[in-house]
C-alpha cells in the first residue's frame, strides 16, 4: 500500500488525550486510507500501550513500535518513526495535541503542487483562558492567493521551528542524513533549521490554523530548570556552527533574535538562588558574545533586559525577569494582553 503521507507520533504517558489525537488523524478529509500512522511508544507506563495495541489491530496502517527504556524526549520516537516510514512526505503530532481535518490534505496538495521543499501553515494555542490564533512571521515572501512563497536563504528567517505544523520530504531528510538529536528538549528546533539549511522553497499558508497545541498546563504553572535552558542555549550554539559550516552564519542574528526572545521569556518561570540566576545570565551573556548577536529583540521588555545582560547589569536583568512572572499571574492582566494582542 502506498500512503500520500507518513504521520508519526512520538508516545509517553498519553493516556488521557491519545485517542482524541488519534481520531483527529483518522477523521482527516484526504482519508484516513491514505496515512500511515506510526505510534511510538516511548516505555509508558499508564495504558497507553494497551491503546496503541488496540488501534494498531483495529487499522491495519496504524504502525506500533514499543520501546524497551525511556528516552526522556521525543527524538527517539521522531526518529523512529523516519525509519519506519514509508511515504515519501512526513509530518508530526505531538500525543496531546490534535490536527484541523484538513490539514494533510492541505500541506500535501502545497507541496506537491507547488514542487516546494516544505510547506507549512499556522497554529493555534488552546490554553484554560482561550484559544489564541497565532501568525507566523517571515521575511521577504510573496504572496498568491493565501499562500506565501518564501526562497533560499530567506527560509532561515520563518519564524516557526516546530515539527508539527508541516510536511516534509523524506527525500531530503534521507539525503542529508537528518534525524533528531534525542537528548535535548529542542530536537525539533535543531532538526527544522538543519532542514532549512537544505532547503530552496517553502510555502506557507498564511492564514490556515491547521494544528492545535493544547498547553493543559497553562502557562502559571511551567517548571523551567537551569538544564532545560542550558539544552536550549546549546542547541542555538550548535545551529551557529552548522551555518557557519555552511557560511551563512551572517543570516544568523535574523535567524536567533526571536529564539532569544523566547529563552528571555522561559527564564522569567526561573525560581533558582541568586548565585544559579546570575551563571545562567552569564552563560546566555556568552553565548551572545560567541555569535556576536547584534539585534534588537521586537518585545520591549525582552530588549530591555537583554540589553542589562549583555552588559553584565545581572542584578537589574533578575528584577525584570522576576516583575515580568509576577505580572503573569495576575489572570485579569493576562487576559486584557490576550484581548489587546489578539
Amino acid at each position: 500500500m502506498e500512503y500520500k503521507v507518513s504521520v508519526i507520533i512520538p508516545v509517553y504517558n498519553a493516556e488521557k488525550n491519545l485517542k482524541n489525537t488519534v481520531q483527529s488523524v483518522i477523521n482527516q478529509s484526504i482519508g484516513f486510507e491514505n496515512i500511515e500512522l506510526i505510534l511510538v511508544d516511548d516505555a509508558s507506563t499508564d495504558n497507553s500501550k494497551k491503546i496503541i495495541k488496540y488501534l494498531s489491530n483495529k487499522y491495519a496502517n496504524i504502525i506500533p513500535y514499543f520501546s524497551k527504556k525511556n528516552h526522556g524526549a521525543p527524538g527517539f520516537g521522531r526518529n523512529i518513526g523516519l525509519k519506519l516510514a514509508t511515504s515519501e512526505y512526513i509530518m508530526f503530532l505531538d500525543n496531546d495535541d490534535e490536527y484541523e481535518k484538513n490539514i494533510c490534505k492541505n500541506l500535501y496538495e502545497t507541496i506537491t503542487t507547488e514542487n516546494a521543499d516544505i510547506a507549512c501553515c499556522d497554529t493555534i494555542t488552546i490554553d484554560l483562558i482561550n484559544k489564541i490564533k497565532h501568525h507566523i512571521k517571515y521575511k521577504n515572501g510573496f504572496e498568491n492567493n493565501g499562500k506565501i512563497t518564501i526562497e533560499n536563504d530567506d527560509i532561515l528567517f520563518f519564524e516557526s521551528v516546530a515539527v508539527w505544523n508541516k510536511i516534509y520530504k523524506k527525500e531530503i531528510i534521507e539525503k542529508n542524513n537528518l534525524k533528531f538529536q534525542e537528548k535535548t528538549v529542542a530536537d525539533d528546533f535543531i532538526f527544522t533549521i538543519e532542514y532549512y539549511l537544505n532547503c530552496k522553497k517553502m510555502i506557507f499558508l498564511k492564514e490556515y490554523h491547521g494544528y492545535f497545541w493544547k498547553d493543559k498546563k497553562d502557562s502559571l504553572s511551567h517548571i523551567i530548570s537551569i538544564p532545560y535552558l542550558r539544552e536550549l542555549i546549546d542547541s542555538y550554539t550548535y545551529i551557529y556552527y552548522q551555518m557557519r559550516n555552511k557560511n551563512k552564519e551572517k543570516f544568523m542574528d535574523g535567524l536567533i533574535k526571536t529564539h532569544i526572545s523566547y529563552l528571555l521569556t522561559k527564564c522569567t518561570y526561573l525560581n533558582e538562588n541568586k548565585q544559579n540566576w546570575i551563571m545562567i545570565l552569564n552563560e546566555i551573556h556568552d553565548f551572545e558574545k560567541e555569535i556576536k548577536f547584534n539585534s534588537k529583540l521586537d518585545e520591549s521588555w525582552a530588549e530591555v533586559t537583554n540589553k542589562q545582560i549583555l552588559k553584565k547589569h545581572y542584578q537589574i536583568a533578575i528584577f525584570i525577569l522576576k516583575l515580568i512572572n509576577l505580572l503573569r499571574k495576575n489572570t485579569i492582566l493576562r487576559k486584557i494582553n490576550r484581548k489587546y494582542h489578539s
